[in-house]
Protein backbone atom coordinates (compact mmCIF):
# COMPACT_ATOMS: atom_id res chain seq x y z
CA UNK A 1 0.00 0.00 0.00
CA UNK A 2 2.93 2.34 0.37
CA UNK A 3 3.91 3.15 -2.57
CA UNK A 4 5.86 7.21 -1.53
CA UNK A 5 8.95 7.53 0.70
CA UNK A 6 9.89 9.42 2.73
CA UNK A 7 6.99 8.73 5.85
CA UNK A 8 7.09 8.75 9.32
CA UNK A 9 5.80 5.52 11.43
CA UNK A 10 3.98 6.03 14.95
CA UNK A 11 3.72 3.31 16.57
CA UNK A 12 3.11 2.57 20.53
CA UNK A 13 4.03 5.62 21.35
CA UNK A 14 7.20 5.77 19.19
CA UNK A 15 8.11 7.32 15.68
CA UNK A 16 10.22 6.79 13.02
CA UNK A 17 11.35 8.36 10.14
CA UNK A 18 10.95 5.62 7.58
CA UNK A 19 13.04 6.56 3.57
CA UNK A 20 12.75 3.79 2.09
CA UNK A 21 11.30 0.26 1.46
CA UNK A 22 14.11 -1.79 3.28
CA UNK A 23 14.03 0.96 5.95
CA UNK A 24 10.27 0.12 6.49
CA UNK A 25 10.77 -3.83 6.33
CA UNK A 26 13.24 -2.92 9.22
CA UNK A 27 11.18 -0.95 11.25
CA UNK A 28 7.85 -3.60 11.04
CA UNK A 29 10.47 -6.31 11.40
CA UNK A 30 9.58 -6.38 15.34
CA UNK A 31 6.55 -5.26 15.69
CA UNK A 32 3.69 -7.70 16.79
CA UNK A 33 0.28 -7.50 15.10
CA UNK A 34 -1.12 -5.23 17.54
CA UNK A 35 1.49 -3.06 17.25
CA UNK A 36 1.06 -3.50 13.24
CA UNK A 37 -2.80 -2.90 13.48
CA UNK A 38 -2.35 0.39 15.46
CA UNK A 39 0.48 1.69 13.57
CA UNK A 40 0.20 5.14 11.35
CA UNK A 41 1.70 6.53 8.24
CA UNK A 42 2.13 9.87 7.73
CA UNK A 43 3.49 11.31 4.19
CA UNK A 44 5.05 14.26 3.68
CA UNK A 45 1.85 15.71 1.95
CA UNK A 46 -0.21 14.96 5.28
CA UNK A 47 -2.13 12.02 4.53
CA UNK A 48 -2.47 9.80 7.64
CA UNK A 49 -2.93 6.13 7.10
CA UNK A 50 -3.69 2.78 8.52
CA UNK A 51 -1.24 -0.74 7.61
CA UNK A 52 -4.31 -1.66 5.22
CA UNK A 53 -4.46 2.12 3.96
CA UNK A 54 -7.39 3.16 4.98
CA UNK A 55 -7.35 7.29 6.22
CA UNK A 56 -6.99 8.29 9.98
CA UNK A 57 -6.54 11.75 11.57
CA UNK A 58 -3.06 13.30 12.09
CA UNK A 59 -1.91 13.40 15.66
CA UNK A 60 -2.02 16.34 17.09
CA UNK A 61 0.91 18.72 17.01
CA UNK A 62 1.56 18.46 20.63
CA UNK A 63 1.78 14.79 20.29
CA UNK A 64 3.99 15.08 17.72
CA UNK A 65 6.05 17.28 19.50
CA UNK A 66 5.78 14.37 22.66
CA UNK A 67 7.08 11.41 20.11
CA UNK A 68 9.88 12.97 19.09
CA UNK A 69 11.29 14.76 22.00
CA UNK A 70 11.03 10.96 23.51
CA UNK A 71 12.56 9.72 20.80
CA UNK A 72 15.69 11.91 20.43
CA UNK A 73 16.28 11.67 24.89
CA UNK A 74 16.05 7.45 24.17
CA UNK A 75 19.12 8.36 21.53
CA UNK A 76 20.67 10.31 24.41
CA UNK A 77 19.96 13.84 23.26
CA UNK A 78 19.78 16.59 25.43
CA UNK A 79 17.85 19.52 25.62
CA UNK A 80 14.97 18.31 23.91
CA UNK A 81 12.21 20.49 26.01
CA UNK A 82 12.89 22.84 23.63
CA UNK A 83 11.68 21.09 20.40
CA UNK A 84 8.21 22.21 19.37
CA UNK A 85 6.57 20.47 16.19
CA UNK A 86 3.89 23.29 14.27
CA UNK A 87 4.22 22.08 10.76
CA UNK A 88 4.94 18.26 9.26
CA UNK A 89 8.18 19.71 7.10
CA UNK A 90 9.44 20.61 11.09
CA UNK A 91 8.41 16.98 11.60
CA UNK A 92 9.98 15.41 8.67
CA UNK A 93 13.37 17.77 8.89
CA UNK A 94 14.24 16.64 12.52
CA UNK A 95 13.82 12.99 11.84
CA UNK A 96 15.78 13.45 8.77
CA UNK A 97 18.49 14.76 10.42
CA UNK A 98 18.39 12.22 14.10
CA UNK A 99 18.17 9.21 11.45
Amino acid sequence: MINSYPLVLIFDQSIEYVDSAKSLEECLFYLTEKQLKTAVYINESGDVYDQDGTPKSLPSYINLTTLVQQKLVSEGHCCTAKIQINRLDQLFSLLKETN
